[in-house]
């Protein structure tokens, strides 16, 4: 006999998805009743999943108590890229062993991040990473709109693996400053185009 799923696990994997992909709409309440209801589960479950979530960073309370979709608006976004930048730029300075190894085979932007993840890594100190990966998931709900805004991201994402291949340094401080400032600058297009998936538009013209 399949044993049933654990009501933890399933609401905090799908509020996950729901959180990281931009399906809530930015500030917006999430109503525990209105939660459980839609996935069939208790509302002992989906609070405990959200409290989680919140500690991941995903999720943000209300001055009520309740809790929040994740705001999204430009001043945030460049702040986030920013200290994520701050982040790889301490992890630099700290690694003594620069060349950073590939993480998986894997191709174009999404090796691209788990090799920075893992430079921040490599520095030996766990608050640093603690607070890279957290930022990481904040900005995860940007990846689809990264794709849409920038039409070479795996061309940049293949340039700053090669530069992490390499290990010099400067040309690494190089890459990652580029590869964020360059995304600080179209926060407000990147803010639009997730909206815009939010709400199944194309905002790209012909």
């Amino acid at each position: 006999m399949t044993r049933r799923r654990d009501p933890f696990h399933m609401a905090l994997m799908t509020l996950r998805t729901y959180a990281r992909s931009g399906m809530f709409a930015p500030g917006s309440p999430i109503v525990i009743a209105e939660e459980a209801r839609r996935l069939r589960l208790s509302t002992t479950p989906v609070r405990e999943a959200l409290a989680y979530l919140y500690g991941e960073g995903l999720i943000e309370r209300s001055p009520s108590g309740g809790y929040l979709a994740p705001r999204l608006d430009v001043a945030l976004i460049r702040d986030r890229f920013a200290f994520r930048l701050h982040c790889l730029e301490i992890g630099l300075a700290l690694t003594t062993i620069i060349r950073v190894p590939p993480v998986a085979e894997t191709t174009g932007a999404p090796d691209a991040r788990a090799r920075m993840d893992q430079l921040v890594r490599m520095a030996g100190n766990p608050v640093l990473a603690e607070a890279f990966q957290r930022v990481g998931c904040q900005l995860h709900v940007l990846l689809e709109p990264e794709r849409r805004v920038f039409g070479d991201i795996d061309e940049e994402a293949t340039s700053l693996v090669a530069a992490l291949d390499h290990g010099d340094p400067q040309r690494i401080l190089e890459c990652l400053r580029t590869y964020h400032w360059r995304r600080i600058d179209a926060a407000g297009a990147l803010v639009l185009e997730t909206e815009a998936g939010r709400l199944g538009l194309d905002l790209r013209s012909d």
